[in-house]
């Protein structure tokens, strides 16, 4: 299981566009870059003394996740001020949709276990400039 990826934060910021305003969920999130996923997740693939109990073992499912949780917004934020956006970014939160709460409170973000590996949004951003 992975935490939703930097590379995702652009297409959230386009989906969300209308006229000059980009309406981005408002969510906690802990973002995590595509490339550190595969790097892990092939390091397990590859790792002979790793292999996954079935799930009614009750063992945790590998989780991954960025180093620092953050608010989906102001990462949308700092995305648009780095491309020189004149987009405004404004968070939105859908009182009907059933999973909010997940999204607002955090039951999306990593449990205990989880493996926190960087870059950090900042740092995937200054090098993918």
């Amino acid at each position: 299981r992975a935490a939703q990826f930097h590379e995702f934060v652009a297409q959230l910021v386009e989906w969300g566009m209308q006229d000059d305003v980009s309406y981005v969920p408002m969510m906690r999130t802990q973002l995590v870059a595509a490339r550190t996923v595969a790097e892990i997740l092939a390091d397990l693939a590859t790792d002979p003394a790793w292999a996954p109990a079935p799930a009614s073992a009750g063992a945790p499912i590998p989780e991954i996740a960025g180093p620092r949780e953050e608010e989906l917004v102001d990462i949308a934020r700092l995305l648009a001020a780095r491309r020189g956006d004149p987009a405004r970014i404004e968070g939105v939160s859908d009182p009907d949709d059933p999973d909010r709460e997940l999204f607002v409170d955090g039951g999306l973000l990593p449990g205990p276990d989880a493996t926190l590996a960087g870059p950090t949004f900042e740092q995937w951003l200054d090098s993918t400039s």
